[in-house]
Parts: C-alpha cells; structure tokens; sequence
C-alpha cells in the first residue's frame, strides 16, 4: 500500500509502501530532511509530529529491533 506525506515544514509530498496498513514510527523528509513521528492507519496519515533528532534515532532503534525480534519469530 502506497502511503503520502506531505511534509509540514515544507510542504513537500514524500510517498513510501507498507506491506501492513498500519505505521507508527519516525519519519525523515527527503527534501527538508525535518524529523516527524507519524502514524498512518488504513493507508491513511492520522498525526505528523516534529521530532528531535535524538528521538528519532530512538525510534528508528526501537522499530528495528521490533522488525529484527518479528522476523526472527517467524524463522
């Protein structure tokens, strides 16, 4: 499922896939390179908000250690 954000600093469009229709996670836009946690349920963006970029770095560690523990359940 193809989702869109329109960046709200810059108000760019930046467009990526899910495999599931539900995100919660850091987010970088690809022109401002300005930081957001999104949250995308049903394809569609529920909140965009500002992030800093400690806590994104966080975030982007704790959604890949999620991945990492998911993926090794199902190996």
């Amino acid at each position: 499922m193809q989702v869109t954000i329109k960046c709200p600093s810059c108000n760019t469009d930046s467009s990526f896939f899910l495999v599931k229709d539900n995100l919660v996670g850091p987010f970088r836009c690809w022109k401002c390179k300005a930081l957001f946690t999104v949250k995308v349920s049903k394809g569609e963006l529920i909140t965009c908000d500002p992030l800093n970029e400690e806590d994104f770095t966080k975030a982007k560690a704790a959604a890949e250690a999620k991945r990492k523990k998911a993926k090794e359940k199902t190996a």
